[in-house]
């Protein structure tokens, strides 16, 4: 009465499926680094970020910076977050977090949206708060205008 039917055994198949590929929601930041014995002269554009341990000297456009101890940057700087261990002079719009270390030595215009500086750190030039206004990388902090 209650008989079992035998199952045909799934065939292989040899060929990659065409089955859906998971792909992460979040989007992948890359990391630049200039090394301790490279100098490097010219723009430097990424949407990730750059590592500074060498010399770097023009433009940087970046999502982060970080200049390490033995770093030294002469540029124009547009970051949202910027982290100073070595040396910076010129111009630097950071939209986010400056955070300038004890041994640190930033020399030039800033524009910061929030400044941390510990005790040795050195910070000399013009100083202008800004506003995190028509960032793209946190648009949660833009300001509201009340009407």
């Amino acid at each position: 009465m209650w008989q079992r039917t035998k199952e045909k055994p799934p065939e292989q198949n040899d060929s990659p499926s065409k089955g859906k590929i998971f792909r992460s929601p979040f989007k992948t930041v890359e990391t630049t680094i200039i090394s301790d014995s490279s100098n490097f002269k010219g723009n430097i554009e990424t949407e990730g970020t750059l590592i500074v341990h060498g010399s770097v000297t023009g433009t940087i456009k970046c999502g982060s910076l970080e200049i390490l101890q033995e770093g030294d940057v002469d540029a124009n700087v547009e970051a949202e977050n910027i982290s100073v261990a070595g040396k910076f002079q010129g111009e630097m719009i950071c939209n986010g977090r400056l955070n300038i270390l004890s041994t640190g030595t930033v020399i030039g215009e800033i524009a910061y949206g929030r400044l941390s500086i510990e005790s040795g750190g050195k910070l000399a030039g013009k100083l202008t708060k800004s506003k995190s206004k028509d960032t793209t990388v946190l648009p949660l902090y833009q300001e509201i205008s009340q009407s």
